[in-house]
């Protein structure tokens, strides 16, 4: 094999998809981006999620399902899942589809800040009630279009009634 033909082959293999994003669901495409991977879930206490989630506000992290994001807490989805993903210390970038397997649901009575509101096809993270009535979440979310920041918003009490609260299984405090 000659020096261009080993190097058309390289070439090729990094363009080739990992075998993990192979089988993602065909219903999800932001689960076929992969950034980092890192050797496990962390656990992480509610002040550091929220920490973590105030960086990338402060970095005006763009939205696009295609692109990563890399800081001190590593290289992660630049979407939704993606974003909850880092403030929780996830060991890679989950999707909407497969964030259950590291949460669990709660009643939504019980929402702490740290905690998220999960749909199928979007995830914001949850940081405080607005209301004494706990009706209207303040979250920090990541939505599109492409190039749009996270910001931080309150939703109304029927944009939240749609969404089913879930806790990360390693959230401390």
């Amino acid at each position: 094999m000659n020096t261009r033909t080993t190097l058309a082959a390289v070439a090729a293999a990094l363009l080739l998809p990992a075998p993990s994003a192979l089988s993602a669901p065909a219903d999800d495409p932001s689960s076929l981006m992969a950034c980092g991977t890192y050797p496990e879930d962390r656990t992480t206490s509610r002040q550091e999620a929220l920490d973590r989630a105030q960086t990338w506000l402060d970095d005006q992290v763009t939205y696009s399902q295609q692109s990563c994001h890399e800081n001190s807490y590593g290289r992660y989805r630049t979407d939704c899942s993606g974003y909850v993903s880092m403030a929780w210390g996830l060991d890679h970038s989950r999707a909407t589809t497969d964030l259950a397997e590291v949460s669990r649901e709660i009643p939504r009575e019980e929402l702490m800040p740290g905690d998220a509101l999960n749909s199928p096809g979007h995830v914001a993270l949850f940081v405080r009630w607005e209301d004494g009535a706990r009706t209207r979440p303040v979250v920090r979310e990541h939505t599109g279009p492409d190039g749009a920041p996270v910001v931080e918003r309150s939703w109304s009490p029927e944009t939240a009634a749609g969404y089913t609260p879930i806790r990360y299984l390693k959230i401390a405090g």
